[in-house]
This record gives C-alpha cells, structure tokens and sequence, in this order.
C-alpha cells in the first residue's frame, strides 16, 4: 500500500494545505481532520487541488499519528495506489438518511471481497443521527458482509458545532461514507473499553429511544437509581457522569453509553440509545494504560507487520487523556507498536451495527 501522511500547523490555509499534501501526487483517496475553524477552505481546497481524488474528512478534537497527538492542525493521509473505493452521501441524517439507501448499493455493487473491506464512514455529531445512519448503510451492507466503522466529528470539546466533507462540499446533517477494498489483505477490527463493570445491574423499563431519554430503571426513576448506585445525592450526580458511564450488553458484547445530562430531575440523556428492556451496567474507570497495552499485543498477535491504521478515539477520552498529561504518549505509544496510523477524536464511534461512546476503535490494514 502506498499512501503519504502530512501534517502542517500553519494558521494559513492555504500553506497548511500545501505542507500537508506536498508529498501527494495522484491519490485515489484523501481523508482529512482539522479544527472547525478553517475545516470549509480545508475541504474546498483539497478537492480543487486533487480533483480527480475522493476527499473525505471530519473535524475533530485532536488529530493522531505515529508522532504524536496535534490540536489546531490539518493532518492528511493520501491513498496512491493498494487501495479500491467509493465514496457516497447520506443527506438528512437527524430524520430520513433511508431517502439515500441507493447510494450505498450503488457502491456496495463494485466489491467482491468482503473479508478485504470496509465502510468507513464519518457522521454528523450532535444531532442523534448515527443510529439512522448505521441502519440505513448496515441495510445493504450486512448482506455484502461488508463491515462499518467510524465516528462522528468533533470539535474543541464545546458541543457547539461539528462539520464534514466530501469531495469539497461540506455538510452539517449527514453521514458521508467510502468503501476501502486492502488490495494487499485484509483488513481486522478492533474495539477498546477503558471502562469496567461493577456489581450494578439494572433494566431500562421506560424510554425515550428517539431522545435518548430513560425515564425509568427497573420501573425507578433513572437518576435516583444511578445516583443511589454510585451513593450519592441527585445534586450530586452530576459530577460523577462523565467517569461512570454505562455498559449496553447484547449478548456477550458491552458497549458504553455516554451520560448527557439529568432531565427534568428524574430521567437521564445520554450520547447514544438505550432500547426498552436493555440490560444495562454501571460502569467505572479502569487501568486506561494497561488496557491500552492489551490492545495493541493483541493486534499485533493478530497481524505483526501492519501497513497502516486508522483510529477513531471519543472525544471524551482524548480529554481524560489531555487533563492527566497523556495524550502524545496515547499516541506514541500507539505508533510504537503499529507503526504508521492516523485518527480522529469526536462524538461517538460506529461499529458495524452499534453506536456507543467512550471507546476507542481501530482498523488495521495487512
């Protein structure tokens, strides 16, 4: 596989755009991730540039690869060749991205080796769209046996505004998508909780699926059992959110759900969806360096030489990571031990049919 990765801090578009790409010459496909600020002339820019290339990209809290973690930085990776793809758009995310299902299958129709493929795709954040957006392209995909993988954008940690772009045109309620065939192997997948459970149990029994809202546990009001779990007072409650999530088990998988906020005294809002009658786990922080180092001996048993990987890592944990001072050593130490990647950090992550939070996933090419 041939592909470049740049990086420029220059506060000029324009020059940031040409440091970053200057190694590029015919790429097939460019992914970009930048702070909101200047992330529309990014887009324009590099589609006008490499115009016969797809260009997709996200803005993000922090930007990740080999050499460290960079905030208010373009970072590029180009594809030159090792690679096949197709790009599409699912506009109107928040409420109908199913209007735009063709443009999966139209995509889906050119690939036909699934074991060396996947759908990366990059939502619209803060807007509840990503379970939408998983079932309109796992509609078509599920029956290719081609898997998805993902995040929604982010922004400085401020909730106010997430955009992304394809092919110079930048949307703020979508979900824009590239099908990757690894012409070199396959291409394995791997999902990473720094969270673990504890002995709390409960069942969602009266939701709001559409607002992400649970009004009751096991027939309870939702905040008073979380609070009376971690033995504090709904007053103080909120401060405990954002270190003691939640675990969605299905089956013998757990996906963390991301608390938002306390509605209306007794219901909780989170960042991802909680169905009637799930089973649900209150969890707590674990040994985040420890679990980190599992990860990677795990991926590297799996394939010792990697050519590349690409990470979507949650906001919420780069920020846990940056307040304790670890967030470059994060991504060295990612780097050591698979070489070349290049990440983003936003709002939420997406794994084949499962939205969830707080998780780190990564695709790992042979």
């Amino acid at each position: 596989m041939n592909y470049k990765i740049g990086i420029s801090k220059n506060s000029d578009p324009k020059a940031a755009i040409s440091e970053s790409t200057s190694a590029l010459k015919n790429p097939k496909l460019i992914l970009f991730f930048s702070g909101v600020d200047a992330f529309s002339h990014y887009a324009r820019e590099i589609n006008e540039r490499f115009p016969d290339a797809i260009s997709m990209g996200a803005t993000t809290f922090a930007a990740f690869c080999k050499e460290g973690a960079y905030k208010d930085t373009l970072m590029v990776i180009g594809f030159e060749d090792g690679i096949q793809c197709e790009a599409g758009l699912l506009e109107d995310s928040a409420k109908y991205p199913l209007k735009y299902v063709d443009r999966v299958e139209k995509c889906a129709a050119k690939f036909r080796k699934p074991e060396n493929t996947i759908c990366l795709e990059f939502s619209s954040a803060l807007i509840s769209c990503e379970e939408l957006v998983l079932s309109t392209i796992n509609a078509v995909l599920s029956k290719n046996k081609i898997p998805v993988f993902g995040g929604s954008a982010g922004d400085r940690g401020n909730a106010q505004k997430t955009m992304i772009a394809l092919n110079g045109q930048v949307h703020q309620n979508a979900c824009v998508f590239v099908i990757i065939e690894n012409l070199g192997g396959k291409i394995r997948l791997y999902r990473e909780n720094i969270y673990k459970p504890t002995q709390h149990f409960f069942k969602s029994t009266k939701v709001d699926v559409r607002k992400r809202i649970v009004y009751e546990y096991d027939n309870k009001p939702a905040a008073k059992v979380m609070a009376d779990a971690l033995g504090v007072t709904i007053r103080e409650l909120p401060k405990y959110l954002d270190s003691y999530p939640l675990g969605r088990i299905i089956g013998n998988e757990m996906y963390i759900v991301a608390n938002n906020q306390i509605v209306n005294g007794n219901g909780m809002e989170y960042h991802a969806r909680i169905y009637n009658n799930s089973q649900i786990v209150l969890l707590e922080p674990d040994d985040y360096k420890n679990v980190l180092q599992s990860t990677l001996d795990n991926v590297r048993q799996d394939c010792s030489r990697p050519s590349l990987s690409l990470m979507v890592n949650c906001l919420a944990r780069s920020m846990l990571f940056e307040s304790n001072g670890d967030l470059n050593d994060f991504a060295t130490t990612v780097g050591g031990s698979l070489g070349n990647f290049v990440g983003f950090a936003g709002y939420g992550e997406q794994l084949n049919e499962q939205h969830f939070n707080q998780t780190m996933v990564l695709a790992v090419f042979e």
